[in-house]
């Protein structure tokens, strides 16, 4: 057997046994109130050592189980609309938009976070990671709005992304379409409206020369600094 044959084969093997290991956790998680890495190895079909031969760590594990849940609802497309806004207000409607987005298509996995997050430290430390992540992306758009002069009373773009970050939580997408029943687009409409009527002056107007410059932020997640 040709050797290029067999590393090909190895690296499918590899990339299946991951692929497997993944989804086993995303299935498991919901389910649970901590993330027990024996249990997943067990119902994956792998030893615990392969579980950390693929991921490193637990952590590890749960950044992967982060990226696919992300890509699989969807936000990576709404970055790509984010990121392509000619101003900084659509910008943050885009992003509230998009947040609402995830919370909705990967809620069975948020609840997870949200509730083991109290007893489980690994868990906790990578939902503050994420929440940074969210939060940088909102200062990202704030200080563009800060640029079009356009933050009420001269607030700092900080400030500004405080706000967003707060009025865009997963409660707030609890409150809204899980208790409430609303659509979620609605309930992003209403969430992206507080946050504009909160932070931006009513009497500006967006400005889009020079047009913004985000940079790399396109290619940035919640959870992982970046997609696989």
């Amino acid at each position: 057997m040709p050797r290029a044959y067999r590393q090909n084969r190895r690296a499918d093997a590899a990339a299946e046994t991951r692929r497997r290991i993944v989804e086993t956790t995303g299935r498991l998680l919901p389910l649970r109130s901590e993330m027990s890495v024996d249990e997943i190895a067990r119902e994956a079909g792998v030893s615990v050592q392969t579980l950390y031969t693929h991921f490193g760590s637990k952590r590890g594990l749960l950044l992967a189980v982060i990226d696919s849940q992300q890509r699989d609802a969807g936000l990576y497309s709404g970055f790509d609309r984010v990121w392509a806004s000619p101003d900084g207000e659509t910008a943050l409607r885009l992003m509230v938009h998009a947040t609402f987005e995830l919370w909705d298509g990967a809620w069975p996995f948020v609840e997870f976070l949200l509730r083991a997050r109290r007893n489980d430290r690994e868990v906790g430390d990578q939902l503050r990671a994420v929440d940074t992540m969210r939060k940088s992306h909102l200062w990202i758009i704030c200080r563009r709005l800060a640029v079009e002069g356009r933050i009420s009373s001269g607030r700092a773009p900080e400030w500004a992304a405080d706000v967003a970050f707060a009025l865009s939580t997963p409660t707030v997408y609890e409150e809204l379409v899980r208790v409430a029943g609303w659509d979620v687009t609605a309930a992003a409409d209403a969430a992206a409206g507080a946050v504009v009527a909160v932070v931006i002056d009513p009497r500006t107007r967006p400005t889009v020369d020079p047009p913004p410059d985000w940079g790399g932020s396109a290619m940035t997640s919640f959870g992982t600094g970046g997609g696989e």
